[in-house]
């Protein structure tokens, strides 16, 4: 099914890194005293988080907000920022072996829709909890986040952006995300997908249904 791959990107929460969405609602919700769901969010605040992962706003400004939010005392700075990050858990160290192995015989990129207050922590996490201090250039030929570049999946543009960055052919291209418009996106461009299911094994999936190690 999966033939004349060259090159694999990646996505990073739900595939790579382990995370929970819920965590972050409830941790917020209970912060800011609101029912913060994704989905019954005003538009003006939908348009702040879009503008905090396509880097139209700094993290200053998006804790503002946040903290504007709030129906009860506004919370500290610090506060705001761990229930922020609450979604993200961390790794099965193992997939910085796959990783390893796969950039033997691929080239590899990572493309996430991501934000300044996630992208550190999870350097943080890495060079606290794994010793790395260069995960980038270690496991990727190159890395593209979206508030690095100013757009984000399911855009199409994201997707053109990327293979023209990194000059890829398209067909020679497999994107693996845990989003299904993610997934419908890209394949508009060419792209072979996967749709990672989070609760799978992604190295069990690499080597027995991607056939690819």
């Amino acid at each position: 099914m999966y033939t004349n791959i060259k090159n694999i990107i990646f996505d990073f929460g739900g595939v790579l890194l382990d995370i929970d969405y819920q965590r972050t609602y409830e941790s917020l919700t209970k912060l800011l005293n609101i029912n913060f769901k994704s989905g019954q969010l005003p538009e003006e605040h939908k348009t702040v988080f879009h503008d905090f992962e396509t880097g139209h706003i700094n993290k200053e400004n998006f804790i503002l907000h946040l903290q504007s939010m709030s129906s009860k005392a506004i919370p500290e700075a610090d506060e705001i920022i761990m229930a922020w990050n609450a979604m993200l858990i961390g790794w099965n160290a193992e997939i910085f072996d796959l990783l390893h192995t796969l950039r033997t015989k691929y080239s590899l990129f990572l493309l996430s829709n991501t934000n300044e207050l996630h992208l550190n922590w999870v350097y943080n996490d890495l060079r606290i909890n794994h010793n790395m201090l260069d995960f980038d250039h270690t496991y990727f030929d190159k890395t593209y986040y979206s508030h690095l570049v100013g757009l984000r999946k399911p855009n199409k543009e994201m997707y053109e952006y990327v293979t023209a960055d990194a000059n890829l052919h398209p067909h020679e291209t497999l994107f693996i995300d845990d989003m299904r418009e993610n997934i419908l996106g890209c394949q508009t461009i060419g792209w072979q997908t996967y749709h990672h299911n989070p609760n799978e094994d992604l190295i069990y999936i690499f080597r027995k249904v991607l056939n690819l190690i």
